[in-house]
């Protein structure tokens, strides 16, 4: 294909010079149009494979046993020496991505592991984290490469390196090129995707804004479509345009996330954006320490699929069953507080929690003893809850005594409360024995309160 030059500073072709990537792609041993050349690789048939396991099991070895070539397979515990039972794609390059390869079998084995744990966001979160690094990974094949050759699926399907199936078409939906054939539109688009594959990324966005300032040609590449004036059909238009509004919308606050005072918030808010701008620049290192301090500082969690964080960590905006957030204590057994009380006492619970974050363990111990000062209050970091310390036992669940064995039952947790606290524990375990015996009580001293086991009663 023979571009002309230009000496306008405007034109997309300044300094835009195919040649040497067009005689690559005219030279069958050097061409990117079936992908990168195959290497001699070792480990088919049971011997060693690059990423330091064994092989895949060749012909007459016993199938695709991988790392083992005995044909028999690894059970899921055995995870090898790195943590993980990923293995490197056969015909993959050299390491272009951001990660050394010690670093990537460190996350590929987290995100392992956060997978096993069913923790699928953190899963999530690390495999946004190694594609923004270069290191993309295809679960159905169990493989990974760091070369910057995308698979065409991460799940299944072939591996998208052989250039014929990343090619575009024009949209039946588009008009006519004025100034331009669609031939010309269709090798331009074909050089953009070498560029793209060889990670020459500032030249291709140079070819697409070329397209777009002198022919008016707008890319989709999820459709592999292109369109004279962006039309792509109306069902499409509008998805285009939600993809624009959001790709162009910053982080914001999650709607679960935990609150913070107003200064805090914007100083969260700004670090984010801080955050934004340095991954744009590819300042990758700078963005991890941004995430890492607001994280240790004020438990935020940067979810960047939905372009959301979260103090505590929740996001109900995913559509999953919402749990507890982090640092959120619950109120567990009786006394009389009010409810200015109670919205008092979970604000100095977040505080302490905060600052137990910042290691900042003096102040946590300071606010434990100010909260036990004030409202005899009991903090259980365990287990996040809470509790009066008092002789009231609460009453959890349904039960069908009537009010007066209720009160009953009340009082005598009481007397044996008193019971306990001078060491009689005879005549405690006396009182508790009887309620189980006449209610079907189940007393919970930990929590401080009371239930009937249906089980039994029923």
């Amino acid at each position: 294909m023979q571009i002309m030059s230009s000496t306008d500073d405007n034109d997309f072709f300044n300094d835009y010079d195919p040649s040497k990537y067009e005689q690559r792609s005219n030279d069958s041993g050097n061409g990117y149009d079936n992908g990168p050349p195959r290497r001699e690789v070792r480990g088919r048939g049971g011997g060693q494979s690059r990423d330091g396991g064994g092989g895949r099991g060749g012909r007459g070895g016993g199938g695709r046993g991988r790392g083992r070539g005995d044909g028999s397979r690894k059970p899921k515990t055995d995870l090898g020496p790195n943590g993980h039972d990923y293995i490197m794609s056969d015909d993959s390059g050299p390491n272009k991505s951001r990660f050394s390869d010690t670093e990537i079998h460190a996350l590929l084995a987290e995100r392992l592991k956060c997978k096993f744990a069913r923790d699928f966001q953190a899963a999530d979160s690390i495999q946004v984290e190694l594609i923004d690094g270069g290191v993309f990974v295809h679960d159905g094949m169990k493989e990974w490469r760091a070369d910057g050759m995308p698979y065409g699926s991460f799940t299944g399907g072939g591996t998208g390196r052989n250039l014929d199936n990343q090619q575009y078409s024009k949209s039946p939906h588009s008009g006519d090129v004025e100034g331009a054939s669609d031939d010309l539109i269709n090798k331009l688009l074909k050089e953009r995707t070498k560029f793209k594959m060889i990670r020459e990324y500032e030249k291709a966005d140079k070819v697409r804004e070329g397209l777009r300032m002198k022919f008016n040609v707008l890319v989709d590449d999820r459709l592999k479509h292109w369109s004279v004036g962006g039309d792509f059909g109306e069902e499409h238009n509008a998805q285009r345009d939600l993809a624009d509004k959001f790709s162009n919308r910053g982080y914001i606050k999650s709607t679960s996330s935990l609150s913070l005072d107003e200064e805090e918030e914007e100083y969260i808010q700004h670090h984010i954006d801080s955050r934004v701008q340095a991954k744009k620049d590819r300042n990758f290192e700078t963005a991890d320490k941004i995430r890492l301090d607001l994280a240790q500082r004020f438990d935020v969690t940067i979810n960047d699929k939905i372009k959301l964080w979260s103090i505590g960590g929740l996001f109900e905006e995913m559509g999953v069953k919402m749990g507890k957030p982090r640092g959120v204590y619950t109120r567990r057994g009786g006394g009389d507080l009010s409810e200015e009380d109670e919205e008092a006492i979970s604000k100095m619970l977040a505080d302490r929690y905060h600052a137990k974050k910042q290691r900042n363990f003096e102040v946590a111990d300071t606010m434990r003893d100010q909260l036990y000062a004030k409202w005899t209050v009991k903090v259980d970091d365990r287990s996040n809850e809470w509790r009066v310390d008092t002789d009231e036992y609460a009453m959890a669940g349904r039960n069908t005594l009537s009010e007066e064995e209720v009160n009953f039952v009340g009082l005598k947790l009481k007397a044996r409360f008193a019971f306990k606290r001078v060491n009689e524990y005879e005549a405690a375990d006396a009182i508790r024995d009887e309620l189980q015996e006449r209610f079907s009580v189940k007393v919970d001293d930990r929590t401080k309160e009371w239930s009937v086991d249906s089980e039994i009663s029923g």
